[in-house]
């Protein structure tokens, strides 16, 4: 969903525990084996800390760095630009996932922009980000319910 000022995935329901899905979020060593939006990120957990991403917004991968603005552990990540106040764009992407029972929870992201290019900006690459939230959400679900099914067949 886009609008004037944000762009958002659809929310996914997922059939694997909050806590389940929350660990794979984290865990970015590993996203190249579940997100085909963002293949490569590079981060600690810490407030402050750099992201180093690729990311796939139809064009190729492309190298983008943000910082961790908000840990709000099992429910929320977020990182941001640098925004300095005098960018044109700000921006700030925020994670959330919502236990709705013991075995299953919503995931969805949105991307909240400010700045005198924000219109602009979201009229060039809007569509992009939205496609790559999607796919994001959707892989993040794939992935969550096929290890939920492998844990508890063993």
């Amino acid at each position: 969903m886009i609008s004037a000022s944000a762009v958002a995935s659809e929310v996914v329901i997922i059939q694997a525990p909050a806590e389940l899905v929350w660990s794979l979020l984290i865990d970015f060593k590993r996203y190249s084996e579940w997100n085909s939006f963002c293949p490569s990120i590079k981060s600690t957990l810490q407030l402050g800390a750099a992201v180093e991403m690729m990311t796939d917004l139809g064009f190729g991968l492309q190298p983008q760095v943000e910082y961790i603005s908000c840990i709000e552990s099992p429910n929320k990540i977020a990182w941001s630009m640098k925004n300095e106040p005098d960018d044109p764009i700000h921006a700030c992407r925020s994670q959330f996932v919502t236990p709705l029972c013991d075995s299953s929870c919503s995931y969805y992201t949105i991307d909240d922009f400010s700045g005198e290019q924000m219109a602009l900006m979201l009229e060039q690459f809007g569509a992009g980000i939205e496609r790559g939230f999607n796919r994001c959400a959707t892989d993040l679900k794939d992935y969550a319910e096929k290890c939920y099914q492998e844990s508890n067949a063993s």
